[in-house]
């Protein structure tokens, strides 16, 4: 891993350099991360001159033993970061991403200038490598087998939140955490019935029943790096008018992968999944893009949706996820994440075939 954080820090002082900056400033905890392999709070430093994490007591032991080739520099008590800080910045530094009051508070504190850049930082960070690739598809591969267990878990009688609770416990038994983000939505989706008909369902009291769309949603960490996957099923058997949508969505979906290739515009992919869906006759059910960047972060650069201009690049992980969402009566949503290499790659691969349990 250390050759590739040594590589990731040499891009992205290069990337500041020829904008003028020498010194790089890093809050994020995903970019602290992917520079030195510590996971926790604190301010990092990127210089020609070497690599310095400031963080307090609290994370001082844990910073020192993950992070790579990374000077560590403890806060003592009753002190704050910014007075040692302030020992080794000057003039101008470039930041990854910070609240314009942060801002405000560490240009004065620091006496120094801060360019707010988040896209260069996001514009390295989507270009995968080998390594971090490695870890996505070990992820799906947990995360594929998280579905197979799931499938033994649903049965009728059971509440959603009964179900995401034993998902989750199956998912830490696997190696699996949650994506400990902020979000406005919960790190697993259980959805039954018509709850399944919001794309972004939280987990409710609802009991499953005889005759559900149950859709599951995971986006589950590994080593840091996310996979997310979506998969619907039925509870008993389906209706037809249930199996023509799942076949449309799944149509769509299928095409969509196929489309995929680095230089291909990220819009192109998603009007390709709209139009098939529209032409099965349920485009006003599709009413989100078709998918994101995945890494680090649960939605990252780049963006598939609707006039989008942006191209796939090689190393690009994404999703692509359309859904069908017919308001009060049930929902289908079939997501992949898929490597744009050389070749296009779905990693996860749990059966997309429909499932009636």
């Amino acid at each position: 891993m250390i050759s590739y954080i040594k590589e990731r820090r040499k891009k992205i002082l290069l990337k500041a350099e020829e904008l003028g900056f020498k010194q790089i400033l890093v809050t994020g905890v995903e970019n602290i991360y992917y520079f030195t392999g510590f996971w926790g709070g604190g301010y990092l430093l990127l210089t020609q001159d070497g690599t310095r994490l400031f963080t307090g007591l609290l994370e001082k032991n844990r910073a020192s033993e993950n992070s790579f080739d990374t000077e560590v520099v403890c806060t003592p008590l009753g002190e704050t970061v910014f007075s040692l800080l302030k020992q080794y910045v000057s003039g101008k530094l470039l930041v990854d991403e910070v609240p314009f009051t942060v801002k405000e508070r560490l240009e004065k504190n620091l006496n120094v200038s801060l360019a707010v850049e988040p896209k260069i930082f996001y514009g390295l960070r989507r270009i995968k490598d080998e390594y971090e690739v490695s870890l996505l598809k070990e992820a799906s591969k947990r995360v594929d087998m998280l579905y197979e267990l799931s499938t033994k878990i649903i049965r009728e009688g059971l509440s959603e939140r009964e179900v995401a609770s034993r998902i989750v416990g199956e998912a830490i038994g696997l190696g699996l955490d949650t994506p400990y983000v902020n979000t406005d939505f919960t790190p697993i989706i259980v959805a039954s019935g018509p709850n399944s008909s919001f794309p972004h369902a939280q987990v409710s009291d609802r009991m499953l029943r005889h005759g559900d769309a149950v859709k599951l949603d995971f986006f589950f960490r590994y080593k840091g790096y996310v996979s997310d996957e979506t998969r619907t099923f039925v509870l008993g058997r389906a209706s037809s008018e249930f199996k023509h949508v799942y076949e449309s969505v799944l149509l769509a979906q299928e095409e969509g992968v196929r489309a995929m290739a680095a230089g291909v515009k990220t819009g192109e992919v998603d009007s390709i999944c709209r139009k098939l869906i529209g032409e099965r006759g349920y485009g006003e059910y599709f009413i989100h893009g078709t998918g994101h960047g995945v890494g680090l972060e649960v939605h990252e650069p780049p963006t598939l949706s609707v006039n989008q201009s942006e191209l796939l690049e090689l190393g690009n992980v994404v999703t692509v996820e359309p859904g069908v969402y017919i308001p009060k009566r049930f929902g289908v949503r079939i997501e992949d994440t898929v490597y744009v290499g050389e070749r296009v790659e779905c990693l996860t691969n749990f059966t997309k075939e429909l499932i009636e349990l």
